[in-house]
């Protein structure tokens, strides 16, 4: 069975593990999209648009992507690159004059878009991100620049820079000769045909998520404001849907030439700083691109952090996989719930064969609880296995489990203090289904995602 045959059977899955994580971890809302091959395989969403409402979350409902603009602006100027108006060794002084005789005028294109350039991260103050004030308007980002914006010295060490990726909005303005999201909308959005993408606030078509406050001082969340980011734009002021989202970022893959060059985008790709994740993780930094490794390959994209929202798009370039989960909380973990989809997923396309008794395997599949934990029963690549979805990765320690016969399996446990080769006795219902497990396992079948 090919990999596209089992493709459905994952993705349902996938669907399920987050419909439970979301529940567990009360995320308001979470939309997903996966695109293969160009395809859009899956497009969702769970949970509610805003919890002081209750209104249903849509798949067309609009996330604020926050420093996914920054892979936006990337794509821009990679595309003014190619058509040769730009070039990535370009100062900013030579297409901002304001700011010639600056440190920030003597900034490389090449060492904005890498976060190489040194510069501040977001001014001296950043009361804007606490929605307590204005984002900084161009007169402002010029002072903020004129001010001096180095903190050390460029191309010295990777240092994340919403200022330098305003500066960068700044530099296609003059290249473009119209304003940044006009020049967003030209160069990304009217050739992929997009409709609810936009540089910023105002701008496409569909409903706006709300945004919520966090759990980590309060039990309740909070409703927050939204608003527009006006110099910052390139660094964060994006609007997208996760497929419209999937889309655009699928323009990096080796497969999409859209917009952009074979070799611009393998620039994009290709690290120039060794960084660390939210997560912990070791990731890097291409040229607008997030880099992370996820089981054994290179996969790039962006996250996102706005106020009330985290987003995260995980892009697989060689094997034509974008995975972006939006999340309508500021604590959402769009890192942990991408990452999971993209290894569910994974585990199909990596497959070698399809399990050897597949029908029987799938029939032992459901969701089971004890007092002590819950499991997922689910064929997947080709394995049946036991996951917990209360852990953040689905994949990290899950036990393998063989059939014998119709009403038992054999366990290989993860580690060493699972039930490892035991037998667990499955008890079907009269329409076959599994109804409770015995003897190694002691569970009963409950539904996959709980309604209270």
């Amino acid at each position: 069975m090919p990999a596209a045959a089992s493709l459905p059977h994952a993705l349902e899955y996938a669907l399920r593990w987050l419909g439970y994580r979301r529940w567990r971890l009360r995320i308001p809302g979470v939309q997903v999209a996966v695109r293969i091959g160009g395809e859009l395989v899956l497009d969702t969403a769970l949970g509610v648009a805003d919890a002081s409402t209750g209104e249903a979350l849509s798949s067309a409902h609009r996330f604020r992507i926050a420093s996914h603009s920054k892979a936006l602006a990337a794509i821009a100027v990679m595309r003014l690159v190619d058509d040769g108006r730009l070039r990535l060794d370009d100062e900013v002084q030579h297409h901002v004059p304001a700011l010639r005789g600056t440190d920030a005028g003597a900034l490389l294109v090449r060492e904005l878009l890498s976060h190489g350039g040194g510069a501040v991260r977001d001014g001296d103050d950043v009361a804007f991100w606490h929605l307590e004030g204005d984002f900084p308007d161009v007169d402002r980002l010029l002072g903020i620049a004129r001010a001096g914006v180095a903190r050390v010295p460029a191309s010295s060490e990777f240092k994340y820079s919403n200022v330098g990726f305003g500066l960068l909005g700044l530099v296609v303005e003059a290249v473009t000769g119209s304003g940044y999201a006009d020049a967003i909308d030209a160069l990304l959005i009217a050739p992929l045909g997009l409709a609810a993408t936009s540089a910023d606030l105002p701008g496409g078509s569909g409903p706006l998520v709300s945004g919520h406050s966090a759990l980590h001082s309060s039990e309740e969340r909070e409703v927050l404001g939204s608003p527009s980011t006006a110099a910052l734009a390139a660094a964060t002021g994006a609007v997208a849907t996760a497929a419209e989202l999937s889309d655009l970022l699928r323009t990096v893959t080796d497969a999409d030439d859209r917009l952009l060059e074979p070799a611009s985008r393998r620039r994009m790709r290709q690290q120039h700083w060794t960084t660390t994740g939210r997560d912990g993780a070791a990731a890097g930094y291409g040229l607008g691109l997030m880099l992370r490794e996820v089981d054994g390959r290179t996969w790039v994209g962006h996250g996102g952090a706005w106020t009330g929202q985290a987003t995260r798009t995980l892009i697989d370039p060689e094997r034509d996989v974008v995975v972006s989960v939006l999340t309508n909380a500021i604590d959402g973990p769009a890192e942990e719930l991408a990452v999971g989809v993209a290894r569910i997923v994974g585990t199909v396309l990596d497959a070698a064969a399809p399990h050897p008794q597949l029908a029987l395997a799938r029939s032992f599949e459901g969701a089971f609880a004890s007092m002590w934990g819950r499991v997922d029963v689910v064929e997947l690549g080709g394995r049946l296995l036991a996951i917990a979805p209360t852990a953040p990765d689905p994949l990290q320690a899950v036990d393998v489990l063989t059939p014998e016969g119709e009403d038992r399996v054999r366990i290989a446990a993860a580690t060493g203090m699972g039930s490892g080769h035991e037998l667990a006795i499955a008890e079907r219902g009269a329409d076959g289904r599994v109804l409770r497990w015995r003897r190694a396992w002691r569970m009963d079948a409950v539904a996959p995602v709980p309604t209270s």
